[in-house]
């Protein structure tokens, strides 16, 4: 994947800015119940790269739990879906590409949680698929 240094975004409204520097180790649509939800959208496309490659640079997001292993981090003023951290600070963090000030840095390689995709959403393109995550 690609290399990010410095690059940043944020929500809607501008309260909350983040930048990212160091290295993508993947990129994909996931097409799950939760985030459906969370986004209001049929499919979000993420990106994963170490937490200590992000930092919050401009306000302080909400978290919500929507899992006992997870929580979800959004701006509570304009309601923007910005990151997906594990509780375990060894994992990745996904972050939802649409907020980068450049979402083009960083294109969906893979779809995961196919089993959940709305039936009338699909995408055009040629991506491996996976039912549930890549693992499994």
């Amino acid at each position: 994947m690609s290399n990010m240094a410095d690059a940043e975004g944020g929500c809607l409204c501008g309260a909350v800015r983040y930048r990212i520097c160091g290295p993508i180790e993947e990129s994909g649509y996931c097409h799950c119940r939760t985030c459906q939800r969370q986004s209001g959208a049929p499919s979000v496309a993420w990106f994963a790269l170490k937490p200590s490659d992000f930092a919050y640079i401009k306000g302080k997001p909400k978290i919500y739990r929507a899992s006992d292993h997870a929580g979800r981090e959004f701006c509570a003023d304009c309601g923007s879906y910005l990151v997906f951290r594990e509780d375990d600070e060894t994992q990745t963090l996904g972050v939802n590409t649409a907020t980068l000030d450049d979402p083009l840095l960083s294109p969906p390689a893979f779809h995961i949680f196919c089993e959940d995709r709305i039936g009338w959403f699909e995408t055009a393109d040629d991506l491996p698929r996976y039912d549930h995550g890549r693992a499994g």
